[in-house]
């Protein structure tokens, strides 16, 4: 092989070698921040489950402290279609453990969870056999902590 023949070589090698390194480097950026984005919805899926979930099953209205912020708010339309706004302490009124239904199986499906920075926003789907919502959260990442910041919901 002449020397010409063998610097050739070298050169197609040494591009091949840019163009995978540039290629492993990109798909591992990628997938780095899926990753992470994973991690956030995971951490929102647990929050919700633990505390707005069980606050329903258990009808524990101290578990929503751990997940409504305390500038929460909650936006429906009655019968009539008129905007009714709750805050956080009627809300909780509504819960009362003593007035726990035990036959009362609760499911929680998630429709979506969609993470940008610190924001995200959640639709689920709750019921039990007689009633069911769909439930529209906002939250906020706060401090290291998922945080429902809003709820507008209809009942199915």
């Amino acid at each position: 092989m002449e020397a010409s023949q063998i610097l050739i070589f070298g050169e197609k090698c040494m591009k091949n070698l840019f163009v995978c390194s540039f290629i492993f480097l990109m798909a591992w950026n990628v997938s780095s921040g899926l990753g992470q984005e994973d991690m956030e919805k995971e951490a929102i899926k647990k929050a919700i489950m633990d505390y707005y979930h069980e606050g329903h099953v258990k009808s524990d209205p101290s578990l929503y402290d751990q997940i409504l912020h305390e500038k929460w708010k909650f936006f429906y339309l009655d019968e009539k279609g008129e905007l009714i706004t709750v805050d956080k302490e009627t809300y909780k009124s509504w819960y009362k453990p003593d007035s726990l239904d035990p036959a009362l199986r609760w499911e929680t499906k998630f429709c979506y969870i969609d993470v940008s920075k610190h924001n995200a926003a959640v639709k689920i789907r709750i019921q039990n056999q007689e009633f069911g919502y769909i439930d529209y959260f906002n939250l906020m990442k706060i401090d290291g902590k998922w945080w429902i910041v809003h709820k507008i919901s209809h009942r199915i």
